[in-house]
């Protein structure tokens, strides 16, 4: 049986102002962002975060003693690129720096993010794990039934899960409209704290296919962002692309991605040119530290 993560730990915040009168509220506002933004500010400077590129849009978070993969088991597509065989035998065995995973995430079925052949490697040799992603996805791992789960999420709607210490959230972003006769690819973007750390992946979305005033409706900047992983030719000077990216995500720390299979290709001084503080990789493997120093309001 697959687990369903939208049965599993929903829950809605209503915080109400009756009875308060208006100039009370906004001091009170105002006090609580200040402290919101403190107390996060702590929990950072208290994490050890580093992001590992394992290829493509795969990357390796580790924050603490906490380990997740995203679109990180995949092969890719012969006559293209192909993640080395070494590296995905790192992975399959659990060995260094992908020993102790507690969870792997993938927001696709396509090969570039996601391989069942190598997910099933993995789980059989790291116990421990659990996979998580769309049902498209989770339909190929029967044989691991208690641990993989299906997200489900409703179309504007965001589905949750604890797991081994991780909340998650996941939220369905389109690929973009299938061909006449195909069904369509189900992509999941997600978001995933850890000790205070919050970092949102998109996958493959296709931003023609819903509207600015939808994405901001999932409240993103609101969940103060640290880092984001997104499609590489979104980080262009489109003005709704970059009303997307600054004001839609506003993340800390940008991290381009889909390093390979796409059209034009990824060309790191046209990311730089517009974000100068994106943090870009030459190589499988090559790590970033989140610097501890954080300004506190």
């Amino acid at each position: 049986m697959i687990v369903t993560a939208s049965s599993l730990f929903v829950m809605f915040l209503l915080i109400g102002s009756s009875g308060t009168a208006a100039g009370d509220a906004a001091p009170i506002a105002s006090e609580m962002t200040r402290w919101s933004a403190k107390a996060h500010a702590d929990q950072m400077n208290a994490s050890e975060v580093r992001v590992t590129f394992v290829g493509n849009a795969g990357f390796l978070i580790t924050v603490n003693d906490k380990k997740i993969l995203i679109d990180a088991l995949f092969s890719g597509f012969p006559g293209d690129y192909i993640l080395p065989r070494e590296i995905q035998d790192k992975l399959a065995h659990g060995l260094p720096p992908f020993d102790n995973i507690d969870l792997v995430l993938a927001t696709h079925s396509h090969g570039d993010h996601f391989d069942a052949s190598l997910v099933r490697r993995f789980l059989s040799n790291n116990p421990d794990a659990v996979f998580a992603s769309t049902p498209q996805a989770t339909a190929l791992l029967n044989d691991f039934p208690d641990r993989v789960i299906a997200f489900a999420p409703a179309k504007n709607k965001i589905a949750t899960a604890e797991i081994h210490g991780v909340h998650v959230e996941a939220v369905y972003l389109s690929h973009g409209a299938p061909p006449e006769g195909k069904a369509e690819i189900l992509n999941f973007a997600y978001l995933a704290t850890i000790a205070g750390v919050t970092l949102f992946h998109s996958g493959d979305i296709d931003i023609s296919q819903f509207s600015y005033e939808d994405f901001r409706a999932l409240r993103l900047p609101e969940k103060k962002i640290d880092l984001a992983f997104m499609q590489h030719f979104y980080l262009g000077d489109a003005p709704a692309e970059m009303k997307l990216i600054q004001e839609g995500i506003a993340a800390r720390h940008v991290f381009p991605m889909h390093y390979h299979y796409t059209v034009p290709p990824m060309n790191p001084e046209s990311v730089l040119r517009n974000y100068p503080a994106a943090i870009l990789f030459k190589a499988e493997l090559e790590n970033w530290v989140m610097p501890r120093a954080l300004k506190k309001d």
